[in-house]
C-alpha cells in the first residue's frame, strides 16, 4: 500500500495490495480500449465506492490515467474501458484483499479495442499461494 514493489507469489491472509496495470500501445494509433483484470482465487477487490480504504485516489504515490470512460469492480475481475488517443502508457490500480488460503492460478489481464478485436495482447500468468 505504500507503493514498494512486492512479489505476489506468497501473501499472508488479510494483506490488502494495489493492483498496478500499465498498457503500452504500440505507436499512436487512438482506439476504444477494454482492459480486464481477471483476478486469482482468493482475493477480493476492496470496493472504493463501499470503503474510504479502497480509494486509490488517497494513494498519492500512483500515477495513474484519468481518462477512462468507466471501470467496474466485480467479484472475479476489474474492468476499465478507456478511448485513447496517445503512445502514453495507461495506468490503472485498484486495491485488492487476500482473503481465502489456498495455492491459486493467477490469470492473464488483457486488452483489446472493442471495435478492432484483432488489437489485442494479454499480459503474464502466475501462480500466488496466500498462506
Amino acid at each position: 500500500m505504500d507503493g514498494a514493489p512486492v512479489g505476489v507469489d506468497r501473501v499472508d491472509q488479510g494483506d490488502r495490495l494495489v493492483t498496478l496495470i500499465t498498457v503500452t500501445p504500440q505507436g499512436g494509433s487512438d482506439g476504444r480500449l477494454m482492459i480486464a483484470d481477471p483476478l486469482p482465487a482468493g482475493f477480493e477487490i476492496d470496493n472504493p465506492n463501499l470503503i474510504r480504504g479502497g480509494d486509490i485516489r488517497a494513494l498519492d504515490w500512483l500515477e495513474l490515467t484519468e481518462d477512462t470512460e468507466t471501470t467496474e469492480f466485480r467479484q472475479d475481475r476489474f474492468l476499465a474501458a478507456v478511448n485513447w488517443q496517445s503512445s502514453a502508457p495507461i495506468r490503472l490500480a485498484y486495491i485488492v484483499r487476500a482473503v481465502t488460503p489456498g495455492d491459486f492460478h493467477h490469470p492473464a489481464a488483457s486488452v483489446e479495442d472493442m471495435y478492432r478485436p484483432e488489437y489485442r495482447a494479454t499480459g503474464a500468468t502466475g501462480r500466488v499461494v496466500i498462506e
